[in-house]
């Protein structure tokens, strides 16, 4: 089983992307509560392409400070690992990346298969928010 983690911000063209670009089984999401209203607008479109996916939805009270929580909250999602794991990089507040990245370092750690990727969408920030759902470019993010 394909398990996509990912952070969602207040953009969700990413977390679209991310989705239909990799496929995966599960996507377990990392939010803050003023853009978890989103999801829904993300994984509704995507489903329209890809609809062989569960959600599971975290929430984190701060998004701008919140490292420390973050953190916690990344050693009890790789329990959600799978046979195959990609960890979106990009998407939502430093704090929200932060804690995609800790869940990758972890599941490397304990020799679980992961692949770091980012959303890359080159278009300007006007045409992003006119127009959020547009397929974006996944990049492999090398492991140091």
């Amino acid at each position: 089983m394909t398990v996509l983690f990912s952070p969602l911000g207040l953009t969700y063209g990413t977390l679209y992307s991310a989705i239909l670009l990799v496929r995966p089984q599960r996507v377990v999401i990392v939010t803050s509560e003023q853009a978890a209203h989103l999801l829904h607008s993300a994984v509704d479109a995507a489903r329209f392409y890809h609809s062989a996916f569960t959600v599971e939805t975290h929430v984190l009270s701060d998004p701008f400070l919140g490292f420390p929580a973050g953190r916690s909250l990344a050693h009890r999602l790789i329990e959600r690992a799978g046979d195959s794991n990609v960890v979106n990089l990009t998407g939502g507040t430093t704090v929200l990346q932060d804690c995609a990245h800790s869940i990758s370092i972890l599941l490397r750690s304990e020799n679980k298969a992961v692949r770091e990727v980012a959303v890359v969408d080159g278009r300007d920030g006007d045409e992003q928010a006119r127009q959020p759902l547009a397929l974006g470019q996944l990049v492999e993010v090398p492991p140091l």
